[in-house]
């Protein structure tokens, strides 16, 4: 525990000596995610599924390189599925979100330059995670202490500008099991738009 509050401090410093040293763009944005984690814990088999996410991100840096940490918030819903283990037992199915809180930790490259009519770039970091909370199902019991409170992930992205309007993909590879008592590491998909300025 210590050790990641040591890394989450050291990230949230560096944050702040960048901005201190550099051109900064500020860049809010929404969006949809599609998680890919299927994992058996105990007696319930769960699938995560589809989402929303909102949050913010920090562009540091002129030239073909910059640094760009974030925080965002993940909400996504998981279908949970409780076996069958005696003949006549009924198989019970329910539905729970997932809360996330992510800081991811990126450094780009701007393929066509900055401050143009049309802006590319590609970034690439990582993204720890924390879990802020899950809402308990009616009928299978799934709660919070089922999934790591901590995790991280690799992150891959491919970013577009048109003006001050953005629009981003990326794909976050779980890197750590995303589960108590299972294997099962949770993978990203996620479609965010914004502005900068």
């Amino acid at each position: 525990m210590k050790n990641k509050i040591s890394i989450i401090t050291f990230l949230m410093a560096f944050v702040v000596v960048g901005t201190v040293q550099a051109q900064i763009k500020v860049n809010p944005k929404v969006g949809f995610n599609a998680s890919a984690v299927d994992a058996k814990v105990q007696n319930i088999t769960a699938e995560a599924r589809y989402g929303w996410n909102a949050g913010i991100d920090l562009r540091m840096g002129d030239g073909a390189v910059f640094f760009k940490p974030g925080l965002h918030y993940y909400n996504f819903t998981a279908d949970l599925f409780q076996d069958v283990n005696q003949p006549g037992d009924v198989p019970m199915k329910d539905e729970t979100t997932i809360q996330s809180l992510k800081l991811p930790v990126n450094a780009g490259i701007r393929l066509t330059g900055d401050g143009g009519l049309l802006g590319v770039n590609v970034h690439g970091g990582v993204t720890p995670s924390y879990i802020l909370g899950v809402r308990e199902g009616a009928t299978v019991p799934f709660v919070k202490d089922d999934l790591k409170p901590f995790t991280l992930g690799a992150n891959l992205g491919l970013g577009i500008d048109v003006l001050f309007f953005t629009v981003e993909a990326n794909y976050e590879i779980g890197l750590t099991p995303f589960f108590n008592g299972a294997e099962g590491k949770n993978n990203v998909l996620s479609v965010s738009a914004g502005i900068k300025f």
